[in-house]
């Protein structure tokens, strides 16, 4: 304890041997490995871990935007005095901290470290709702708050669910920091946050858009305000984090990869295209920002209201929340006292046919008649009287612009990089297409079931083992019937098939096709004459789309290919007119995405809507 108390007053006081290093960095930056490797094993990397557990709440957190490797002589006493507080997920308070200590323990081996380590897992685990997921403080406020609602605000969950995966993956600094039974249930905790992403993701009269910053656990998984100047909407930025942490996950189910499209579908429809925000120098001489013309650049709202029948519920909701709350805000102007309720100042200029447009609001108590207002201007617009007589800003002021991210090109690297790669690590496209291919194939060469990132797999009867060919392609030996299994929520409305015959003594082609015969006069691959030669065919199932299984048989010689299946979700309608097959469009319509076939349209997730 004498040594404890001796290295706290040597680090809090500035000692000389306090490298520059660490002193330079942000608490964050040294928990998520700022300094190197063999720092972390280091006595002064020790000292620091002894702080962090020293000011460790009871409850096993910490609180958050305290930099411990650089506390003064009061600031630790006042954490030292606040350790019966409560503890906070918020700017990754409580994670970074265990991902410091997991990093210590692993260079040094002390279990006190562990020990905290471990602490700090019980308080999340212990602070997980049963809805899934997870508020930014433990013991919860109680009062209704936007501290208690499930928050993805500042990436508090899925910074989370990351350090869960770290550990039940027992891999780098997490080996074996817990038993298996700990990472078991670290592992269930984890699914049961995915599933709360999931519940969470806002369906606009059923089409799936993306995220609120905060969700509701009382209407459950509805979107819902935080502070005064965070409305009800579709987040920007907090949908783009989240959209890059489900990408990240290995081996996606269907439900996942379709909702994944299904967000990015919808930010994509949904942005400011061709703009950018930029800093500047107003004509006062102060730092402004202001959105201009920028090619190839794009913006989105951090907060985008949200229309249809779903917005109003959500409005309703927040308006019918703040009537019961009936608390009161007063302005004094011109030596005149005006007040409101929150709920007429909510109301007061909410417009639903702004619908899908960023909105802005000001939290500043100078002007607390500005709460919960709806703004629909980034930039400077006249003052308007409102129906008192009273003054209120119709935009947001410098201070709130320069202050606060409103609005940002968040999206756009997910959106053009990440999602362009993910579907190509899946074989997935966004036209419905899955493809069968070398590529998508993750079965080692000869296992005899061919399975593929996309979950479609094929087997066979022969015992034939996968072996990958040229330009992306399978083979698939002559005389076998092969197999495809079909995701039990698709339907094959179309496949398309490409290779080349294998062999120069002799033809191939698809003997049997979905239990129907065929004649080398329908689908054949010529047979090799030194070169590959190429075929591609295209086979209509949309009159009758195939589920569950679809078997194939090539006879002759061994064929190479690539499958490419185009599927629609079951009970997806698929008409023909006049023997035509019907042509989809993807529109946009009261910010819906839809598809259109003939004279009926379909949401993304093929079930059919009636317009109004």
């Amino acid at each position: 304890m004498k040594k404890l108390l001796f290295v706290i007053l040597l680090i809090i006081g500035g000692c000389e041997w306090l490298t520059a290093g660490v002193n330079d960095l942000t608490w964050q930056q040294v928990c998520l490995g700022g300094m190197t490797q063999e720092w972390y094993g280091s006595q002064e990397a020790q000292d620091i871990a002894d702080i962090v557990i020293a000011v460790q709440k009871t409850n096993g957190g910490w609180m958050k935007n305290d930099q411990l490797h650089k506390l003064s002589s009061s600031e630790y006493q006042r954490l030292l005095n606040e350790k019966n507080g409560r503890s906070c997920l918020d700017n990754m308070a409580t994670t970074q901290e265990m991902r410091y200590l997991a990093r210590v323990w692993k260079a040094t081996g002390q279990d006190s470290y562990r020990q905290a380590f471990l602490q700090g897992l019980q308080m999340i685990r212990i602070a997980q709702k049963g809805r899934g997921g997870w508020s930014q403080y433990l013991p919860l406020s109680n009062d209704n708050g936007y501290q208690d609602y499930i928050t993805f605000n500042d990436d508090l969950i899925v910074n989370v669910l990351k350090l869960l995966r770290d550990i039940y993956g027992n891999t780098g600094d997490f080996a074996n920091i817990t038993d298996a039974t700990t990472r078991n249930a670290c592992q269930t905790a984890f699914n049961r946050g995915l599933q709360c992403i999931l519940d969470c993701q806002i369906n606009i009269d059923g089409t799936y858009a993306a995220w609120c910053a905060q969700h509701d656990t009382v209407a459950p998984y509805l979107p819902t305000e935080g502070r005064p100047q965070e409305l009800p909407s579709v987040s920007g930025y907090e949908s783009a984090n989240l959209l890059s942490f489900l990408m990240s996950i290995d081996n996606p189910s269907d439900e996942l990869k379709a909702r994944i499209t299904a967000a990015v579908t919808w930010l994509d429809a949904h942005k400011l295209a061709d703009h950018a925000v930029e800093d500047y120098t107003n004509a006062d001489q102060l730092p402004d920002r202001h959105i201009v013309s920028k090619p190839g650049t794009h913006l989105w709202g951090r907060f985008i209201q949200i229309g249809g029948n779903t917005g109003t519920q959500v409005y309703d909701k927040l308006f019918n929340k703040l009537k019961n709350r009936n608390k009161k805000r007063s302005y004094t102007y011109n030596g005149v006292t005006y007040t409101y309720t929150e709920e007429e100042l909510a109301r007061a200029n909410y417009d639903p046919s702004k619908a899908y447009e960023p909105i802005y609001a000001i939290y500043k108590d100078s002007i607390p008649h500005m709460y919960y207002r709806f703004l629909y201007n980034y930039e400077d617009t006249p003052i308007a009287f409102d129906a008192k007589g009273c003054p209120y800003y119709t935009s947001l002021l410098r201070g709130n612009r320069v202050g606060y991210q409103y609005i940002g090109s968040w999206c756009q690297r997910v959106i053009e990089t990440e999602y362009p790669a993910w579907k190509a690590k899946y074989g997935i496209h966004d036209d419905g297409t899955y493809i069968l291919s070398k590529e998508s194939c993750v079965s080692k060469n000869g296992e005899q079931t061919y399975t593929f990132n996309n979950a479609f797999s094929i087997t066979n009867d022969g015992g034939v083992g996968y072996s990958p060919a040229k330009q992306n392609s399978i083979r698939y030996s002559a005389d076998v019937t092969y197999t495809i299994h079909i995701p039990q929520d698709l339907q094959v409305t179309e496949a398309q098939l490409r290779g080349y015959c294998n062999w120069e003594d002799e033809d191939a082609y698809m003997q049997m096709w979905n239990n129907v015969t065929y004649t080398a006069d329908d689908y054949f691959f010529p047979r090799s004459d030194g070169n590959s030669l190429w075929r591609t065919y295209n086979i209509d199932h949309s009159a009758q789309p195939v589920t569950d299984q679809l078997a194939f048989r090539i006879t002759g010689r061994q064929t190479s290919m690539v499958i490419t299946l185009t599927c629609a979700r079951r009970g997806d309608a698929v008409e023909e007119v006049q023997g035509d097959k019907v042509q989809s469009t993807k529109v946009v319509r009261n910010g819906q995405m839809l598809v259109v076939r003939g004279d009926k349209t379909y949401d993304l997730l093929g079930r059919q809507i009636t317009e109004r």
